[in-house]
């Protein structure tokens, strides 16, 4: 049970032309829990989900922080917390992490005054803490706003929703890149050209967006003020800006504040719109992950007294799929296929609730229009939410994510991520279960060649594992005698079908 439950969206400054000035709320969010009070200046954090491992978080948490500001600047001694922070907003990438902390404490700390203010009048001292309103008017108000302050006075204008067609694709990638070194790199003086240009293109921003002329997106934004200069502090920075606003099915892209991510939005296929900027990260030699996320509208939300009932709605009567399986545990090892699947895809629907009936919903809408979900991995519960990923097919991908998409709304689940760049890699025999050493041999051979496992599935026939698509090209795979070798196979090698006749683990029988 939770006393108060904070969900904070994330949110994509500037959109390119509106540098410090616009920003858009995202369906992605963080979740600060307030689990209990605690005498003055006594903190527990549990910091899950993006940031766990990272002590400095705990000690220095900026949730801990904005909360006993507010109370400060209110007159009021702020009572000690015992916080979750579940958190799904990646960090250092330009989705407004930092700012969802201090809208989650200004939240929290204006829940415990004995009249609590409205949304709108938190927002001075929330930009006051930020330092630019761009990131937390959006992430406090939802939608997208255009706000201008001068260091006292804050004005903003809310603008229309995004029509429910027009999605946002944000490329993350792995490489953090912090707000101070993206500012240190912009010039202290542009030209009057470049002003004038970037001028005309945030006003043609702000005019599209209020009268609904969406066609004139990747014109307004455009940008000479930051872009050109941050899009080479991250590799593929320069290249994906270039290559994602040419093709057809991108309505617009740029940097997602002061980056490495990247948004573009798309009103058609907008996983090939990923797919394309995955492709272009993996080329210069980067890992990503990439989100199709809807506006949001509502911003920061506060609960009182959550337990996980209250977040769920259960299965419709009847709708339940049953479910058989068996298992064959005696005999001889024995290997005989080795299958190197690059045609698959991963999804994760983040932070969902941790209840029966909540995987059948989803694996339920998705068997009813025919996407077959393989290898499903539900994580340790996390607070009173799990992450569900699964593999599919690539052609099945683009429906996938519109029914996760849909479920994880429905459910107040945290948002759906996926990757295009992963490949499936297992090792089929009759008789695997009978052999535990075959288990710790695959394992070995891919920690020995650095290779990093996402996902393991076993039954009694098979052993598989999903690991990044590069590692399965251009002979990425090194020899571990007695066990496996590398090559470019034939059909057949040792009587160990191969399924494709590219570089693949061989098993020596």
């Amino acid at each position: 049970m939770s006393l108060l439950r904070v969900k904070v969206p994330a949110s994509s400054a500037n959109l390119g032309s509106g540098f410090d000035t616009v920003g858009l709320a995202l369906s992605l969010y963080n979740f600060f829990d307030v689990l209990e009070i605690l005498p003055s200046g006594s903190y527990s954090v549990d910091v899950v989900g993006e940031g766990g491992g990272d002590e400095s978080l705990v000690r220095e948490n900026g949730v801990i922080k904005s909360y006993e500001t507010a109370c400060r600047e209110w007159g009021m001694e702020p009572p000690g917390l015992r916080l979750r922070t579940m958190n799904a907003i990646p960090m250092k990438r330009g989705l407004g992490s930092s700012s969802s902390a201090i809208v989650g404490g200004v939240a929290i700390a204006n829940e415990l005054r004995e009249h609590p203010l409205p949304k709108e009048e938190l927002l001075p001292l929330m930009v006051r803490m930020e330092g630019h309103p761009d990131n937390v008017v959006p992430c406090c108000l939802g939608g997208m706003v255009v706000s201008c302050w001068d260091g006292k006075d804050l004005k903003f204008v809310r603008m229309p929703a995004l029509p429910p067609d027009i999605l946002a694709v944000v490329a993350v990638p792995a490489v953090e890149l912090s707000t101070e070194d993206a500012r240190r790199a912009l010039p202290q003086q542009v030209s009057m050209k470049d002003a004038v240009y970037n001028l005309s293109r945030s006003a043609l921003l702000a005019a599209s967006w209020a009268t609904g002329n969406w066609e004139n997106l990747p014109w307004a934004m455009d940008d000479r003020l930051h872009q050109p200069f941050r899009a080479r502090l991250f590799p593929g920075g320069e290249a994906i800006l270039d290559e994602v606003r040419g093709i057809p099915d991108c309505s617009g892209v740029a940097i997602s504040g002061s980056g490495p991510s990247v948004l573009a939005f798309s009103r058609h296929e907008a996983h090939r719109v990923a797919e394309l900027m995955c492709s272009i990260f993996s080329r210069f030699g980067v890992r990503s992950r990439f989100f199709v996320l809807s506006e949001d509208r509502d911003g920061v939300s506060v609960s009182k007294n959550v337990s996980c009932s209250d977040i769920f709605r259960p299965l419709r009567k009847g709708s339940a799929f049953p479910m058989a399986f068996g298992v064959d545990s005696s005999g001889q090892c024995v290997v005989g296929e080795v299958i190197c699947d690059s045609d698959v895809a991963k999804i994760a629907v983040l932070g969902v609730p941790d209840v029966p009936g909540v995987a059948a919903r989803l694996f339920s809408n998705l068997a009813a229009v025919g996407v077959g979900a393989e290898m499903i991995v539900q994580s340790v519960m996390r607070g009173q939410m799990n992450d569900i990923a699964f593999i599919v097919k690539q052609s099945l991908l683009g429906e996938a994510i519109g029914i996760c998409r849909v479920f994880s709304s429905e459910v107040g689940a945290q948002g759906v991520t996926f990757d295009t760049e992963v490949a499936k890699v297992a090792l089929k025999g009759d008789l695997i279960a009978g052999c535990p050493e075959i288990p710790s041999q695959m394992f070995s051979v891919l920690a020995g060649c650095r290779i990093n496992i996402d996902m393991i599935a076993a039954a009694s026939t098979v052993i598989a594992c999903i690991v990044s698509s590069g590692d399965m090209e251009g002979g990425c795979f090194r020899p571990f005698p007695g066990v496996f070798e590398v090559g470019t196979m034939p059909e057949t090698v040792n009587s160990c079908t191969i399924t494709e006749n590219h570089p693949v683990l061989e098993a020596v029988i």
